[in-house]
Parts: structure tokens; C-alpha cells; sequence
């Protein structure tokens, strides 16, 4: 059984189609995260047409929620779509390096929301809540090369030089943000909330 959900917003602060929806678990405090047509904007459909990957980022966190909520956990999950104009389908890779195909962008869809999971639930009692959030945005080639590396395991350009790959890593990401907005390629962005709920533990 699952907990109800509150609506989603989009960018606009309106309701949207459930981009994204979280629903906690009764029997183990765990979430069921799933997606729904993220890729369906006019903006992002031109750039798989042309040729260029779209990025997609889901972040979840685990909120206790008392007095002053506290973040319990945190977990990051990545894919990426491109389209195969000689094959007409669409590739979806991933983490973990596996890639499927689809031929239209409701499969893809179906795909990302199946492959999306969330390992997060809570480890002492008490009442919590999950807060979701969903990034698309358009990637240029490179982008993509480096995030399959991600993916595997592998260390990015960025992060060599130690320490200060760190920093170089974070503002080379602040720069691409910056870009994206200037040369106005698609990038939305959404928010979503599960009802809070008791975990008893155990």
C-alpha cells in the first residue's frame, strides 16, 4: 500500500502531468519514485530530433520531520536520451552503463520510470517525509561522453589534480547552467513531496 503524494509543480509553479511523483512505503519507510513524460516539451523534442542527448537527474532526499526537519539521506540517480536517426529509435542509458532502446518517447518514458530507483528509507523511528527533485536538460556531445564515464564508475576530466578538481568539477557545472540558460536550450526543472509518515522501526 501506498501513502497519497502532493501534487507536483513545474517550472511555473503550476500543476504539471506528474513529471515526477514520490509515495512512501508502509510496510518499510522505503519510496516509489516514478516519472512520467519528462521528455514531451516541444523544446526537448527538437533537440533529440537534432541529434543531442538530454540529460535527466532525479535527487531524492529523506526528511525527519520534527520542530526543525532534519535530512536523514540523500541519492542521486542519472540517465540520458539521445535519438539514433539512422535506427529511428531512441537510446537510453542509465547507471550502471545499460542502455535500451525505444521507439517513441512514451516507451522511453516507461523505460526511465522502470529503471529509477531509490534506495532510501529510514533507520530509527519517527515521522518523516521524502522531497524529490527532477532536472532535463540539453547536453552537448562532450557532456555525454563524460557523463557514460560517470556512470561506470570512472573518474571525469574534471576530477583530476585532486582537490581541486573538486572545485573546477562544481564550476564547470555552474558554467554549463549559465550556458544552457544564455543559448536557450531546453533545461525544466520540478519539484516533488510525499505526505509525511510515521516509521515506527524495527
Amino acid at each position: 500500500m501506498l501513502l497519497a503524494t502532493w501534487p507536483v509543480q513545474g517550472p511555473a509553479g503550476l500543476a504539471a502531468q506528474d513529471p515526477l511523483v514520490l509515495q512512501a512505503r508502509t510496510d518499510d519507510g522505503g519510496v516509489e519514485a516514478r516519472l512520467g513524460p519528462v521528455l514531451e516539451s516541444p523544446g526537448l523534442r527538437s533537440s533529440l530530433e537534432r541529434g543531442l542527448p538530454v540529460r535527466i537527474l532525479v535527487v531524492t532526499e529523506l526528511w525527519r520531520d520534527r520542530f526543525i526537519d532534519a535530512q536523514e539521506g540523500r541519492h542521486e540517480w542519472r540517465a540520458s536520451v539521445r535519438r539514433d536517426p539512422l535506427e529511428r529509435t531512441y537510446l537510453v542509458e542509465t547507471a550502471g552503463g545499460a542502455t535500451l532502446s525505444a521507439t517513441t518517447l512514451t516507451e522511453v518514458a516507461q523505460i526511465l520510470s522502470d529503471r529509477l530507483h531509490v534506495p532510501l528509507q529510514p533507520e530509527r523511528p519517527g515521522r518523516y517525509y521524502y522531497l524529490g527533485r527532477l532536472e532535463v536538460e540539453t547536453l552537448s556531445l562532450s557532456d555525454l561522453d563524460e557523463l557514460r564515464r560517470w556512470m561506470r564508475g570512472e573518474m571525469g576530466p574534471a576530477m583530476e589534480g585532486g582537490e581541486g578538481g573538486g572545485v573546477g568539477s562544481a564550476l564547470g557545472r555552474g558554467l554549463q547552467r549559465l550556458l544552457v540558460r544564455v543559448l536557450g536550450l531546453p533545461a525544466e526543472r520540478y519539484q516533488a513531496r510525499s505526505r509525511s509518515f510515521d516509521f515506527p522501526g524495527g
